[in-house]
């Protein structure tokens, strides 16, 4: 997946970087043109982006240095050698965007959550590409049926992004709901994906796999804790289903 398909003044762009740019891009747009419909200012949501591609790389290659530390140690300078060590994780760029998004809200003082849920639109339509072209690279067809469950996922979520504070089991007794259902969702199904294209490529190890899990289990409880439903009131619920 390092295979280089250009190379432009000796900087070669290896096909897998190329497509995570491609994908960071597609997922970009797709974010802006929600943001949009949201009435957020264009230079707010410019900004954003900006600062998610900044921390996306920084903390992406970082996390990659840091999970291949026998490579890089005693060898720092080949950090900065991106065309001879190339690499950046997945779950890092990811924890960056999140973070340059929260950075560029701190000037504006608006609801993380409310464009969280954009957000994370973007990520899954970003990840429909990325791992569409993971497929053709890998010549792997099962890689391809993932990216259209990533692709129905995202169609899915993408619908109901202004609808859902309505739903009754969502939002419990209140009249609407806080922001939040996609972030906590879009988590879980990241997590479950990722498992799942592990196992296609048969690289998973047990690390990995409880990564996943756990990513799937702290999505719903994000959806819980976001919700208006309350642990009091569901116990109470379900006793009461109980004695029926």
């Amino acid at each position: 997946m390092n295979e280089a398909v250009l190379n432009l003044n000796n900087l070669l762009i290896y096909s897998f970087g190329l497509l995570t740019a491609i994908s960071f891009l597609w997922g970009s747009f797709v974010f802006y043109k929600k943001a949009q419909e949201a009435h957020f200012e264009d230079f707010q949501i410019l900004d954003a982006i900006v600062m998610s591609a900044f921390w996306a790389f920084i903390v992406g290659r970082i996390s990659f240095v840091i999970l291949n530390l026998s490579v890089f140690w005693n060898h720092f300078p080949r950090i900065l050698l991106l065309t001879n060590y190339p690499g950046i994780d997945r779950w890092g760029a990811i924890l960056g965007i999140g973070f340059g998004v929260y950075l560029s809200l701190r000037r504006i003082k608006a609801k993380l959550f409310d464009w969280l849920d954009l957000v994370s639109l973007g990520v899954l339509s970003g990840g429909t590409v990325f791992i569409a072209g993971l497929s053709l690279l890998t010549k792997n067809p099962l890689i391809l049926v993932l990216a259209l469950i990533y692709l129905l996922i995202y169609i899915l979520f993408w619908s109901i992004e202004d609808k859902y504070r309505t739903f009754e089991w969502y939002r419990g007794k209140r009249t609407s709901a806080r922001s939040g259902l996609i972030s906590g969702f879009s988590i879980s199904f990241l997590g479950i994906a990722y498992c799942l294209e592990k196992l296609i490529l048969k690289r998973i190890i047990a690390v990995e796999l409880l990564w996943g899990l756990l990513l799937f289990v702290l999505g719903f409880v994000l959806v819980y804790i976001r919700s208006g439903r309350t642990v009091a009131e569901d116990i109470k619920i379900i006793l009461k289903h109980g004695r029926n």
